[in-house]
């Protein structure tokens, strides 16, 4: 039975995701939780023609990926939405994943906090997307910031302390 992961990153699926998370979590199957980019199958084709074929794949609603999480995989899955507040969707399901990696947000009008810090990586997050990091981390689900598995990963309770008022 394989370990789920899940991946937020405001690129979705591209390269580092095939190239170097999947490598690093042995990841069989790659599935992207979009509920617009579910219902553009040529968006879709674009998206997941980077894709090698030895990788299952799939873009699925927040309401499809609920139905995954609760079916047995073979292999280990990587689980990648665009935005924190994606994952309201499918809270409960994340009590499954091993751990939830805080990827790419890039700024949005409603980001107050910028926590970028060293490796590249770039991390905007509002008000509410802290909210929902303390939340996830109170229900037992290990949140860490880590852009590409090389470079260390930053426990959501330790960057937190960086945030002084919300």
């Amino acid at each position: 039975m394989g370990k789920d992961y899940l991946r937020i990153d405001d690129r979705l699926i591209h390269g580092q995701i095939v190239t170097a998370w999947c490598r690093a979590l042995e990841i069989k199957e790659i599935i992207a939780i979009d509920d617009k980019l579910a219902s553009n199958p040529t968006l879709q084709s674009i998206m997941m023609m980077g894709i090698p074929a030895n990788y299952k794949h799939h873009v699925v609603t927040s309401e499809q990926a609920k139905v995954l999480f609760a079916e047995p995989s073979e292999g280990n899955r990587l689980f990648v939405t665009r935005m924190p507040q994606d994952l309201k969707a499918i809270r409960q399901e994340l009590l499954k994943c091993e751990i939830v990696f805080i990827g790419n947000a890039a700024k949005r009008p409603d980001t107050k906090f910028n926590l970028t810090k060293g490796g590249g990586g770039v991390l905007f997050v509002s008000p509410e997307d802290v909210n929902l990091f303390d939340e996830l981390c109170a229900d037992g689900i290990k949140v860490v910031a880590q852009t590409v598995p090389n470079t260390p990963a930053r426990p959501w309770p330790e960057i937190r302390k960086s945030i002084k008022a919300l």
